[in-house]
C-alpha cells in the first residue's frame, strides 16, 4: 500500500508524463485517475470487462440528474476510463456528449418516469459528481460546463428547496455525504480550492465536533456517543450499554430504531450509503492534496469497520452487499485491509455516485479460499507502512480474541515513549496511525523505534524509522 504522500508523488508524475505524451488528456487534473496511471493496468480479466461492459452500456441520451437511481452517470464514468486506458474516442465522444446534454438543459430535468417531486437534492448529490470525473478524465472542459456545475453546487433549487450545498451543511447522513462528494467533484473540477477546502474544513468540524451549527440532527440522538456533543461519525472507542459503537454514523443508524443491545437487524444501506459519498470525496480530495483519510482517528476506517467486520460479526448482516461492495476495493487500497478478497463481482462495479475499483486494481485477484477479511484464530502484527516515514505511519494487528493487549513504543535503550493500546480490545484487524509523536503530543526526532505487541499468549516486536 502506497502512503498518501506516494500516492500524491506518483500521481503529479504520471499527470506530467500524460502532459508530455498523451496529446488530448494533457487537461486532466486526475480526479478520479489518470490515463498515466492506467497504462499499466490490464485490459483484461474481471476488474476490466466490468468496466468496459459499463462503457459499452453508457447512453449519452440518458444523462439526466433527476433520476436518483439512474446508473447512467456511473455507466459514463466507465467510459471516461475506457477511453483513459485504451485512446478509443468513441468512449470520449459519449462523456462529451452526455456533458454537452446537461448543459443544454440547464436546470435538471426530468428523466423518464420521474416526477417532480423526486427532483431532489438528494438525487442531484447521487448523480451529478460522476458526470464531473467523467468530463476531467476525457479533458473535456467548457465555460459552459463549468457554469452549470457551479450552478448545480450553489444556484439551482430542488424540489425539496434546498441547494447541493445547503443540503451537505443541513443533513448530517447520507444525503449530507452523498452531497460531499458530489461538491468535492464540482470544485475539484473547477479548481476552486478554497470551496473544496472550506467543504473540506466543514466535514472535519462535523467528525471532530463541536458540531457546526448548521447541521441539523433528528430527534431520536440515541445512538450518539454523547447527545450533548452530536458528531457526524462516532468517536473512537465510543461504548453504549455494553454496545462498540465506534466509527456508526448515528443518523442513519437512527432509521433502523433507536439505540438497543445488540443493534436492531440493519433494514437499510444508509449506513453504506453515508460512506459511498464519504469514498468518494475522500479520494479526490487525496488527490488535491487534501487528505481526510486519518482525521478523527481514521475515521472512515472506523465506520468501515464498525459495519464489515465488527458488527458483521458479532450480529451479521451489517456487510456491505449490492451497489455498496465496490467501496471494498477502495478501503484496501488506503488502509491496507482486504476487505474485497473473495467477494462477489458486483465488487468491481459502481455504487450511487461512483465506482470502478479496476482504478486501483494491482493486476491480481484472490480466491475466497485463500484469504478472509481477518483470521478469528491468529494474533499478528504486521510491519509498519510506510517504513521508513515522516510524518505518519499506520500499524495494523489482529487480535485472535477479546482480551488485552498493549501495544507501545520503545527508544532502543527501552524506555516507552508512546502507548498506543493499553486495554482490552475486541477481536478482529485493527488500524492505528502513528504520528512520531510521544505521550505529551511531541515530535520524536529521527531513528528507530520498537513497536511491541503484547497480545494474550503473543509477544512480537518490530523496528520503525523516522526520517525527520
Amino acid at each position: 500500500m502506497l502512503s498518501a504522500i506516494g500516492r500524491t508523488r506518483r500521481r503529479i508524475i504520471g499527470l506530467l508524463i500524460a502532459a508530455i505524451c498523451c496529446g488530448p488528456v494533457s487537461a486532466q487534473i486526475g480526479l478520479w485517475t489518470s490515463a498515466a496511471e492506467l497504462v499499466d493496468k490490464p485490459m483484461s480479466g474481471l476488474p476490466w470487462e466490468s468496466v468496459k461492459a459499463a462503457a459499452d452500456a453508457a447512453d449519452p441520451g440518458m444523462a439526466f440528474v433527476s433520476d436518483q437511481n439512474n446508473n447512467n452517470n456511473a455507466q459514463i464514468l466507465a467510459a471516461a476510463i475506457v477511453y483513459a486506458r485504451s485512446g478509443d474516442t468513441t468512449y470520449q465522444t459519449k462523456v462529451t456528449a452526455a456533458c454537452e446534454k446537461l448543459v443544454s438543459a440547464g436546470y435538471p430535468a426530468l428523466a423518464p418516469g420521474i416526477s417532480e417531486e423526486d427532483n431532489r437534492t438528494l438525487a442531484w448529490a447521487r448523480e451529478t459528481g460522476a458526470y464531473a470525473l467523467a468530463a476531467d478524465l476525457v479533458g473535456y472542459r467548457t465555460p459552459e460546463f463549468e457554469t452549470w456545475l457551479r450552478r448545480m453546487a450553489e444556484e439551482y433549487i430542488a424540489y425539496d428547496e434546498r441547494t447541493l450545498l445547503h443540503m451537505f451543511h443541513v443533513r448530517p447522513n447520507n444525503w449530507g455525504t452523498h452531497a460531499f462528494g458530489s461538491l468535492c467533484a464540482i470544485y475539484a473540477y473547477l479548481q476552486d480550492t478554497t470551496s473544496l477546502g472550506e467543504l473540506r474544513d466543514y466535514w472535519i468540524q462535523a467528525v471532530v465536533g463541536p458540531k457546526p451549527d448548521e447541521l441539523e440532527y433528528g430527534d431520536d440522538l440515541s445512538w450518539h456517543a454523547d447527545p450533548s456533543n452530536l458528531r457526524l461519525i462516532n468517536p473512537k472507542g465510543a461504548v453504549k450499554q455494553g454496545l462498540n459503537i465506534d466509527g456508526i454514523t448515528p443518523d442513519d443508524m437512527r432509521r433502523n430504531g433507536s439505540f438497543s443491545n445488540p443493534p436492531p437487524t440493519s433494514s437499510t444501506t444508509y449506513h453504506w450509503g453515508a460512506l459511498q459519498g464519504q469514498v468518494s470525496g475522500g479520494r479526490i480530495l487525496e488527490r488535491m492534496g487534501m487528505p481526510i483519510w486519518d482525521v478523527a482517528d481514521s475515521a472512515l476506517y472506523r465506520a468501515g469497520y464498525a459495519l464489515q467486520v465488527r458488527w458483521e460479526n458479532s450480529y451479521g448482516g451489517w456487510k456491505a452487499e449490492g451497489d455498496d461492495l465496490w467501496l471494498l476495493p477502495f478501503f484496501d487500497s488506503v488502509y491496507g485491509t482486504h476487505w474485497s478478497e473473495g467477494q462477489p463481482e458486483r465488487v468491481w462495479k459502481h455504487g450511487k455516485n461512483a465506482g470502478w475499483p479496476y482504478v486501483v486494481w494491482d493486476g491480481t485477484i484472490s480466491s475466497s479460499e485463500e484469504q478472509g477479511s481477518f483470521n478469528p484464530g491468529i494474533y499478528e502484527l504486521l510491519q509498519n507502512y510506510p517504513n521508513p516515514f515522516n510524518p505518519v505511519t499506520r500499524i495494523s494487528l489482529s487480535i485472535a480474541e477479546t482480551s488485552p493487549v498493549h501495544l507501545a513504543v520503545y527508544d532502543l535503550v527501552g524506555r516507552e515513549v508512546s502507548t498506543l493500546l493499553d486495554g482490552v480490545e475486541e477481536a478482529g484487524e485493527h488500524i492505528l496511525v502513528w504520528e512520531a509523536v510521544n505521550r505529551e503530543g511531541t515530535q520524536l526526532p529521527s531513528g528507530i523505534y520498537l513497536c511491541r505487541l503484547l497480545a494474550g499468549y503473543y509477544q512480537k516486536t518490530l523496528k520503525m524509522t523516522v526520517l525527520r
